[in-house]
């Protein structure tokens, strides 16, 4: 049999150029995967905190359901969360071993203030900035 050259240029034995639809196929890949991540970016615009420091999509995906399970009314105590001895008006929910969610006790509930990766946390002197 003998090698045909397809419209694409390149030469085979197929009905098709394999070369051009292997590259067709990655591309559309690429293209689905760059949406996605468009996508993954445009959700940290609606939530209530930045959550672009947390390292994992895991992560962000746990806070974000801590988030909405709190702002409909479920209890901090569920997630593990305790008040601040130095500020009672502070509530800190672990996210993981590694990060939390402090919340502020505001007359219209718990509000979300900031994510802290357990240093930031462990080295917030009590009362020297108000959150």
């Amino acid at each position: 049999m003998a090698k045909k050259t397809f419209p694409c240029g390149h030469k085979g034995l197929g009905q098709y150029c394999h070369k051009c639809q292997q590259s067709s196929i990655e591309h559309n890949n690429q293209e689905a995967i760059r949406h996605e991540k468009q996508i993954w970016e445009q959700q940290f615009k609606t939530d209530a905190i930045d959550l672009r420091k947390l390292p994992h999509k895991n992560l962000v995906i746990k806070a974000r359901a801590i988030l909405v399970a709190i702002k409909e009314g479920q209890a901090y105590q569920v997630f593990n969360g305790k008040r601040m001895n130095y500020d009672r008006h502070i509530v800190s929910v672990p996210i993981d071993n590694d990060y939390r969610i402090l919340f502020k006790d505001d007359k219209d509930g718990l509000v979300p203030v900031v994510v802290l990766s357990h240093e930031e946390y462990n080295t917030k002197k009590p009362g020297a900035s108000k959150i």
